[in-house]
């Protein structure tokens, strides 16, 4: 069995005039990422390995995460090639990365993280309140039998699809 997160970034600012790549996460983006890692770490959802687009947003993020998950910095990896991945990029980073790993949380961008995560799952994908699939620091999780699978439509079973503003609303925060 094989677990596979996939996360989006947690939100921009879009106040600072920068290259996209190098844009900061917002006040609110800096909080849900807190939130969630803390959230993944009372579920013990604690990567093995995590994959990381090389945006600042991206690598914000992953560092506020860890602030509340206990993942060694030799296991985490930034690769410049999620940065705006398509379906097809994301898969083949899944399948490269998952080798060795029980559970693989890959961090990215929409829409790559919506479409892997509609692609992969057999089940239609619950949306948010405003219909959104990925919203801003959402986690999915899916149960695979094998990373290979991430190869093939509908073979991944969605057991978890966390988001910060339902988890703030569960939480009265």
């Amino acid at each position: 069995m094989f677990e596979l997160m996939l996360m989006r970034h947690a939100k921009s600012d879009w106040s600072v005039y920068t290259a996209d790549i190098d844009r900061p996460l917002s006040g609110r983006g800096r909080r849900d990422a807190i939130l969630m890692g803390d959230y993944l770490n009372q579920h013990k959802l604690t990567p093995d390995r995590m994959v990381v687009s090389a945006a600042q947003r991206t690598r914000e993020t992953a560092d506020l995460l860890l602030k509340n998950l206990s993942l060694d910095k030799n296991n985490i990896i930034i690769d410049r090639e999620l940065y705006l991945a398509d379906r097809e990029t994301l898969c083949e980073a899944i399948e490269l990365y998952a080798r060795n790993n029980k559970r693989l949380l890959i961090l990215a961008h929409n829409p790559g993280m919506d479409d892997v995560v509609s692609y992969l799952s057999a089940t239609r994908p619950p949306l948010s309140s405003n219909g959104k699939l990925m919203t801003t620091a959402a986690v999915a999780c899916f149960y695979m039998d094998s990373p290979q699978d991430v190869k093939k439509p509908d073979m991944g079973k969605l057991q978890h699809l966390f988001r910060p503003k339902e988890i703030a609303e569960i939480a009265g925060i």
